[in-house]
């Protein structure tokens, strides 16, 4: 029980130094943010996650935008009535219906990858339809001189509800800035007189304020999407871990069961398989070394057992001290429980006769099977297992206790099931507590027309009865 619990704390801080990573790499993940920019990868899924879960919202933002360009036509009739009818064309002729375009495209999957261009079209799209009014009306016209703060709340929409990133956010509203001077410069002649000037000088100091207030919106809004981002990763690299854990723990139908409820997990099955496979004479074997040798020993091992037991599709149950516990026919029901588990009694023989184990002596073992009904399940509430239950248990656990060295002890049981597929000998009769003497036979070899349809045979003995 020793060896096998260190052996477990050994395992357990190895990966442990990989944990001791993510206060790193939550680090990076944050200067990233700040950066408004992942590593290529990751940047490659945030923009998709980005526009995704921005969809909804820009559909939202441009309709809003078109109702207000619709509702701005009242203002026309008091602020440009001279020029209102040119300014209605622009308006239901030309931007409410090229906004209503891309508000139709962006139901077309394509979008998803255009949505920063697209949006930044929008901006273009507005403030040149503001800038094309201005230019239409009179001097006289209120509209003349005051429709430019429409562009303001162009850049207010491209650094907020358009959902663009910072570079796109302020790249358009630079472009608008620039649209404005234009046609203040060539239109309105804002510079030919001081007062003009002044004029000139005041309007781009509210939109150089309107775009540095924008600036830091959308900065600070795209960092905390980012940072929400990462947290999802780093949440689902955890839960991934998680779920990997449990699923080396419990099975994946038990697993998945534990997750979408509580309570007692209990099945009963008619025929299965139990396998107990024990290091002869460990305690004196570890007697000279240290833990660090010892732990090293079992987990080179069991963790061969362990990659068997997948192979066969085999359910591991526990190890308990320096003896390794496996099933077959559970969860999942299997005719060739007996079968596989004769086949893998071998196949664990065959391992440590010919694997060196550095200054170790010879390694041997003692297997035991034992077929028959069983009890499976998980109870409790912390540091729970899937495990096993019922007499066929405990005779495994006996028929392992009893056996010889370096030999797959099977019972009468057990010995029915494969008696045709594998040789076997006797070996006499073993006394088992509550149950007295049992008949009890040695696997020896699998025979070569049922070998062919698994792992090469193991064999033991030239001669067989």
């Amino acid at each position: 029980m020793m060896g096998s619990a260190v052996a477990m704390m050994y395992r357990s801080t190895r990966r442990n130094r990989g944990l001791q990573r993510l206060p790193e790499e939550s680090q990076d993940m944050a200067r990233s943010a700040a950066r408004l920019r992942f590593p290529a990868g990751a940047e490659t899924a945030f923009r998709s996650y980005y526009s995704r879960h921005s969809l909804v919202i820009v559909r939202i933002a441009i309709l809003l935008t078109v109702v207000l360009y619709g509702l701005f036509a009242v203002l026309d009739l008091h602020a440009a009535p001279i020029s209102r009818q040119s300014l209605w064309f622009i308006r239901f002729a030309l931007v409410i219906p090229s906004l209503l375009g891309v508000l139709i495209f962006s139901f077309h999957p394509i979008f998803l990858r255009m949505v920063q261009p697209m949006m930044t079209l929008v901006v273009g799209i507005s403030a040149a339809g503001i800038l094309a009014m201005i230019g239409l009306e009179s001097p006289g016209e209120l509209g003349f001189h005051a429709y430019y703060a429409g562009l303001m709340l162009v850049i207010m929409a491209a650094h907020t509800v358009y959902r663009l990133r910072f570079v796109y956010a302020t790249g358009s509203s630079i472009l608008v800035l620039a649209g404005y001077d234009a046609i203040a410069i060539a239109h309105q002649n804002l510079l030919v007189s001081g007062d003009g000037f002044r004029v000139f000088l005041s309007n781009n100091f509210f939109f150089g304020s309107s775009l540095i207030l924008g600036m830091a919106a959308s900065y600070f809004l795209e960092v905390h999407v980012r940072s929400v981002y990462g947290s999802r990763i780093r949440l689902a690299g955890e839960r991934e871990k998680s779920e990997r854990l449990l699923r080396n723990i419990l099975p994946r139908e038990i697993a998945a069961t534990l997750k979408e409820r509580e309570g007692v997990i209990a099945d009963h099955f008619d025929e299965a398989s139990i396998l107990f496979a024990d290091v002869s004479d460990f305690t004196s074997l570890s007697a000279n070394r240290n833990p660090r040798e010892i732990v090293g020993l079992l987990d080179e091992i069991f963790s061969h057992f362990d990659d068997l037991a997948g192979r066969y599709g085999l359910e591991k149950i526990k190890t308990i001290g320096d003896c390794y516990m496996v099933a077959a026919g559970v969860p999942r029901w299997r005719h060739d429980h007996a079968h596989v588990l004769a086949r893998l009694g071998l196949e664990m023989l065959a391992y440590v006769k010919r694997r060196g184990f550095g200054d170790v002596p010879r390694i041997s073992l003692r297997v035991g099977i034992h077929s028959g009904p069983v009890v499976a399940g998980v109870i409790g509430r912390k540091k729970f297992i899937y495990d096993l239950w019922g007499d066929t248990v405990n005779v495994a656990s006996r028929m392992e206790h009893h056996g010889s060295s370096g030999r797959v002890q099977i019972t009468t049981s057990s010995y029915e099931r494969i008696k045709d597929d594998f040789l076997c000998e006797p070996r006499g009769t073993v006394w088992v507590k509550g149950k007295g003497e049992m008949p009890v036979w040695h696997v020896l070899s699998e025979k070569t027309s049922h070998s062919a349809e698994g792992t090469a045979p193991s064999s033991l003995h030239g001669a067989c009865l």
